[in-house]
């Protein structure tokens, strides 16, 4: 059986800061990442005691100096954890928070600057600028309509709003179980995220395989409605119900002040398995009215054949807000960059189901019960914690 280090393989850290990546730096990977990370900018990366290299951003190209005495910022770590991040099977917040990396000088700020820039280089993959204006397509429809116009619309903006795809009947049906899932939840489950409010109490803020124990969530995965969405995606894919989070649901509580309830602007691969995860589709399935007081979902349009972009995406007039009522469902690629803020209403609140397809390798390599997201979890607690509490 193959595993997540037979599936990424391992990269020869010396071979490769003398091959490709050079080439990268100095042309149009390069100039990208002078624009993200700015003029004279340094990232110095140490390799146990035997490599280490400084990355400068210098007259629009990145210039790679051997040695790391002179940069900015600068962290340690070993072969094995830099080529899981060369083959993409740990990004650098998800090396980071297993405590693999080591900030020596600089802030963890800085380090999540240079984390879309490092990519661009080692993977070669474009960069959002900060000047990017992405044509924004009509996102919204029904299962009624053209599918090859729903297919190019999600490979050019990431994500779709699909109206009416499930009836009152069936919305109240699944509000029985999350709630009653919700309710019996408790932090020791390893089956929930708990975050905590401004009044100090510890909330519920997602209840992960409903399926487990559900019939109704048992058979969502292979629903044909939902089937039907997933063979959108560019490449085929298959409901993975017992693996990742499985069918969760997420509820957004008013007030959390402590937690992950409130994602900030994040790709779903991002603590790793880029290849492995990438394309995947989250299918969400809205339980309530999502809109601005309830805690509704941002997406940058286009940001799905991008490294970076978060740093612009809360100025970027191309940043979208979807407004959905209980029955649509909206469809998005893992890489395309979401948020969903706190709801502004202090009694109003929005719970999704989502269901994720992936390609059929997920299932083979990734251990059962397991995901990439696992690793925000602090020991026993019960709490997820972000990449800046973990570190």
């Amino acid at each position: 059986m193959e595993t997540l280090n037979t599936y990424f393989g391992t990269a020869d850290v010396t071979e490769f800061f003398s091959g490709d990546l050079l080439q990268r730096a100095s042309g149009q990977r390069g100039a990208e990442v002078a624009q993200l990370v700015g003029d004279g900018r340094s990232m110095g990366i140490q390799i146990a005691d035997r490599h280490g290299w400084t990355f400068r951003a210098q007259e629009g190209k990145v210039v790679i100096e051997e040695g790391t005495e002179a940069a900015s910022l600068l962290i340690t770590t070993d072969e094995s954890a830099w080529s899981d991040l060369i083959t993409e099977a740990w990004s650098m917040m998800g090396l980071a928070i297993q405590g693999r990396v080591t900030i020596e000088r600089g802030s963890f700020n800085h380090l999540a600057k240079w984390e879309p820039a490092l990519q661009g280089l080692y993977n070669d993959r474009p960069i959002w600028p900060p000047t990017n204006k992405v044509v924004t397509a009509d996102y919204i429809f029904s299962m009624e309509d053209d599918f090859d116009d729903m297919k190019k619309t999600l490979a050019e903006l990431g994500f779709l709003l699909i109206k009416d795809v499930f009836s009152e009947e069936e919305i109240m049906k699944m509000k029985e179980v999350v709630e009653s899932r919700r309710i019996k939840a408790t932090p020791e489950d390893k089956r929930s995220w708990w975050a905590t409010d401004v009044k100090g109490e510890e909330q519920c803020c997602r209840v992960t395989y409903l399926n487990y124990g559900s019939k109704l969530f048992s058979d969502l995965p292979y629903d044909p409605r939902l089937s039907y969405l997933s063979s959108l995606s560019s490449l085929a894919l298959l409901p993975a119900p017992d693996h990742g989070d499985g069918v969760a649901a997420v509820i957004k509580i008013p007030g959390i002040v402590e937690g992950l309830s409130d994602l900030p602007w994040h790709r779903d691969c991002g603590m790793g398995g880029h290849p492995l995860l990438c394309p995947g589709l989250n299918i969400g399935i809205q339980l309530d009215r999502a809109s601005e007081e309830t805690g509704q979902l941002k997406f940058l349009p286009g940001s799905n054949n991008y490294a970076g972009g978060a740093d612009h995406a809360d100025l970027s007039p191309s940043t979208i807000p979807v407004d959905a009522n209980p029955g649509d469902v909206t469809v998005h690629y893992g890489h395309t960059l979401h948020i969903a803020p706190p709801p502004m209403g202090a009694d109003t609140y929005r719970r999704t189901v989502y269901v994720s397809f992936h390609i059929p390798e997920y299932q083979s390599v990734l251990p059962e019960g397991q995901g990439y997201n696992d690793v925000l979890f602090s020991h026993g607690d019960g709490r997820v914690r972000s990449p800046q509490e973990r570190i």
